[in-house]
């Protein structure tokens, strides 16, 4: 019985150490990956920098499908910080976002009411797109994979 119990305890220790290696760095450019924006509003322009964005918000919804979240939050400790929070389906679908008219009108009309725009990369994304997001002159740092899978939700 106790060898029994030894041999199970084995292969669950065992099973369970497989499960834990890392896997490998996801390709850059066809994996999705996330984008974080860090705004913050001069004082009395947060509600004008909220409805600005609730609009951008509704049109890049309705033309952007490599858009797969796409959500605008208030920063608790902070009411004039904000965060928009993006993930992408793919490195093609943040040059798409880069090149959206919308956006551009956005951040044109919503830059002189900020004190500060920042952007963060996390994961596998082209160099042609960290590329491209650099060049619209926005502070961004990329923290590349390093590890990581991506779970298929297809039914």
């Amino acid at each position: 019985m106790l060898r029994s119990l030894i041999f199970i305890l084995t292969l669950a220790l065992s099973a369970a150490s497989s499960a834990v290696q890392p896997k490998d760095a996801l390709p850059a450019g066809p994996s999705a990956f996330v984008l974080i924006a860090r705004l913050h509003a001069l004082p009395g322009q947060a509600e004008q920098v909220v409805a600005m964005s609730a609009a951008v918000d509704k049109k890049v919804e309705a033309g952007e499908p490599g858009m797969l979240l796409h959500t605008f939050d208030r920063v608790t400790e902070d009411p004039q910080g904000f965060i928009w929070t993006e993930v992408y389906e793919n490195s093609e679908a943040l040059i798409f976002h880069l090149n959206n008219v919308d956006l551009g009108a956005y951040l044109e009309a919503v830059s002189p009411l900020l004190d500060e725009l920042t952007v963060e990369l996390y994961g596998a994304v082209s160099n042609e797109a960290v590329a491209a997001l650099r060049a619209t002159g926005i502070p961004t740092t990329h923290y590349p994979n390093v590890l990581g899978y991506i779970r298929d939700l297809t039914p």
